[in-house]
């Protein structure tokens, strides 16, 4: 069988290291005529409008291009220190909210003391979030990755509820705060433009930057954070050096926020800076994680962002184009670093056969490969408690029937197993790809493609099945280009997950443009009847659990059964634990950690893009911006909380989908914008990964790249 591996090469020099991301630019402009064909635009007309317009209109440039760049700052100095913020979104929207309510409330300070007070507060409300990350990573070893998801995630609803209630303007029904006073507001710079003030602030950072991580000690920090043990032995105090990452990154994306409402908005809505973390990460590694690159970079992507925006307003091609030039950019760019830095061969090896466990290999709890019992004592009394409430809630329900309190019961038990069964989907996909070591970022884009594409086959066809085969082979697909950048290139895991979840999601939206187009009414697949278990459905309480859509029976029920049965007495099981735990003995065992870890990624994406189209085909039964991804990361959180093992993971995904049944309900009884409620989940699930977090154990393999030597 082909088997590829990859050897180093000889240091690039810095003239090729420059042309890498010159190339993933014109590889993916290159590669996006295709998009424009398909949407039956005119090449000519497009790559004109995408080229020319932003030079006509160069103030447009620097306006888009300045909160930009000061988000890739942002990401640039935590991911050189191995700090992976990938929340800056949400600290942009935590110095934008300060911005606009500070311009209002103190509107009639002097704007010498106003904007300065605005900007110094704006910078310490974007450090305070991610100095929470900080410190659950490290007083209660998280992974920053998932709490600055998560965090990022709350944030966005809690920015939404205070738009919508507090913090709306007065005299408008749609959720934004009131404008900012006009001391609050940066001078324009260039009459009759966009061009304010606040665009020099890059530039001026950008000479800052480069003195602290290059002529201070800052620098040697970030050198020694990159090797933690060598930085211990040196005696240099990892916590000291995270929080001052920590603070200036979330800063910088706070001051991002404030720049663009006291220079550009006046005032905060839900919507501001879409997509704007996603692009900053781009900037951020085409820039090479070097601040005069991010700049450069940031410049280039204002121009694309203004081109594409024109081209779209001229010839009807929609704007996701631009997304998805981006996308392909960072994913090219991923490409070309690899081979850049390795060489690759291709050689024959004869397939062998597992003929006993790998030496030394144990699952993340110690067990052995296979433990006697599916279930431990544990999961057992667990189990056994979850049945006698079953039966109590039956028989309270049985003494309560018809009334209001037993019908709220039952919805509460049907909409919990509803909302769970996505989630289900998603965390035990990425529980799958985990095991082997492999962490697949891109669940955000899976999923939406997953809902988009599932959504589109169905409406065309009018099946359902096929629809849910469509988003099977959808999420296979993204799985295969994320295995092929983490295990064949060895392209680093959290910045290739970012990308496939920018390019999945913005050609999903391309494609529902283009196909199905922008009607007043979305458009709607039929529904699914409802399938009673015989007399269990007719349960008082419980009943609802056994009345539901095949699709919840498939997820919440046989899937979780299915893979623990896998896990615990099949050979794969034993597979994947071993290549989790230690590729090498698995490896000298004769397993193809290669092809397992593509199998893994493979099947666990499809699940993913499965769950993703529970939203499009069974709840909303319609796709539209965002439909599909509200879950995912959470479903990612639940994989920790549930140490990785199926059973677990089940019990967590029920909790919270009891969770997100609950606050439906409270929405309807307290008086608060329903987006309070709804950041409730990821919030908690902070908090629970906080309380729980040191007895979690990832396979000892994860994150880790094997090649064999």
């Amino acid at each position: 069988m082909l088997e590829l591996s990859l050897e180093k090469r000889e240091a690039p020099s810095p003239i090729k290291r420059l042309s890498l991301p010159i190339l993933a630019i014109a590889l993916s402009l290159l590669t996006s005529a295709i998009y424009v064909v398909v949407a039956g635009g005119d090449l000519g007309a497009v790559y004109y409008y995408l080229l020319t317009w932003p030079f006509e209109n160069p103030a447009e440039i620097l306006v888009t291009a300045s909160p930009l760049i000061l988000l890739a700052f942002s990401i640039l100095v935590a991911f050189r220190a191995r700090f992976w913020n990938l929340g800056a979104h949400g600290q942009f929207i935590v110095g934008g909210l300060i911005a606009a309510y500070l311009g209002v409330q103190l509107k009639h300070l002097m704007p010498q003391l106003l904007v300065p007070l605005i900007f110094a507060l704006s910078w310490l409300g974007g450090a305070a979030v991610c100095l929470v990350s900080w410190w659950l990573k490290v007083r209660r070893n998280q992974d920053e990755v998932l709490t600055t998801l998560l965090i990022w995630s709350a944030i966005l609803q809690i920015c939404a509820g205070l738009l919508t209630g507090p913090m709306r303007a007065p005299y408008t029904t749609y959720p934004q705060s009131a404008e900012i006073g006009a001391n609050a507001k940066l001078p324009i710079l260039l009459p009759g433009t966009r061009l304010h003030l606040g665009v020099l602030m890059p530039f001026m950072l950008l000479a800052l930057l480069w003195l602290l991580m290059n002529r201070t000690i800052f620098r040697n920090w970030i050198i020694a954070a990159t090797s933690p043990r060598v930085a211990e032995l040196e005696g240099f105090s990892l916590p000291k050096i995270y929080f001052w990452v920590a603070f200036i990154s979330g800063g910088l994306a706070g001051l991002a926020g404030a720049c663009e409402v006291t220079g550009i908005l006046y005032y905060m809505t839900p919507f501001v800076g879409p997509n704007y973390g996603l692009i900053a990460l781009a900037i951020a590694m085409l820039g090479g994680l070097d601040p005069v690159g991010a700049a450069i970079a940031g410049i280039f992507f204002s121009i694309l962002i203004n081109g594409t925006n024109a081209m779209s307003w001229s010839t009807g091609v929609p704007s996701f184009l631009s997304d998805i030039i981006q996308a392909q950019t960072l994913i090219f760019f991923l490409i070309l670093g690899a081979l850049g830095t390795y060489r690759i061969r291709v050689r024959l090896r004869r397939p062998a056969r597992l003929e006993r466990p790998p030496a030394g290999v144990k699952d993340s709890g110690g067990n052995r490969p296979f433990p006697r019992m599916m279930f431990n004592r544990r999961m057992l009394g667990v189990m056994l408690y979850a049945i006698i409430a079953l039966a109590a809630l039956a028989i309270f329900g049985a003494i309560t029937r018809g009334s209001y309190l037993e019908n709220m019961i039952s919805s509460i038990v049907g909409l919990t197993l509803v909302s769970a069964t996505p989630i289900i989907f998603a965390s035990l996909g990425e529980m799958l790809i985990e095991k082997t070591g492999v962490l697949n970022l891109g669940i955000l884009g899976i999923m939406i493609a997953g809902a988009g594409w599932g959504f589109m086959a169905a409406y065309f066809s009018g099946n359902l099945l096929l629809g849910v085969l469509a988003a099977a082979a959808v999420g296979m697909l993204l799985g295969l280009l994320h295995a092929l950048l983490v295990v064949s290139l060895g392209c680093q895991q959290h910045i290739s997950g970012i990308a496939i979840t920018f390019y999945a999601m913005n050609l999903t939206y391309f494609a529902h443009r283009v196909l199905i187009g922008s009607p007043l009414v979305e458009p709607t697949v039929p529904a699914t009847p409802t399938l009673k278990l015989g007399p269990l459905g007719d349960l008082p309480i419980i009943g609802s659990a056994f009345s539901q859509s095949p699709y919840v029976y498939a997820g919440a029920y046989l899937l979780p059964l299915i893979l623990m049965f896998i896990l615990a007495r099949t050979r794969w099981g034993l597979v994947l634990r071993a290549v989790g735990e230690n590729p090498r003995a698995a490896d000298s065992s004769l397993i193809r950690v290669h092809a397992v870890r593509y199998y893994a990624v493979l099947a666990g994406s499809a699940l993913m893009a499965v769950g993703g189209a529970f939203y499009s085909l069974i709840d909303l039964r319609s796709f539209n911006l965002n439909v599909g991804g509200e879950w995912s990361w959470i479903a990612m959180a639940l994989v920790v909380l549930g140490n990785w093992n199926p059973a677990w993971i089940w019990l967590a995904c029920i909790f919270f989908g009891f969770l997100n049944a609950l606050q439906a309900w409270l929405v309807t009884i307290v008086q608060l914008p329903y987006q309070f409620f709804q950041s409730i989940p990821y919030l908690l699930t902070v908090a629970i990964s906080a309380a729980l977090g040191k007895k979690a154990r990832a396979p000892r393999a994860f994150l880790q790249p094997y090649f064999r030597e």
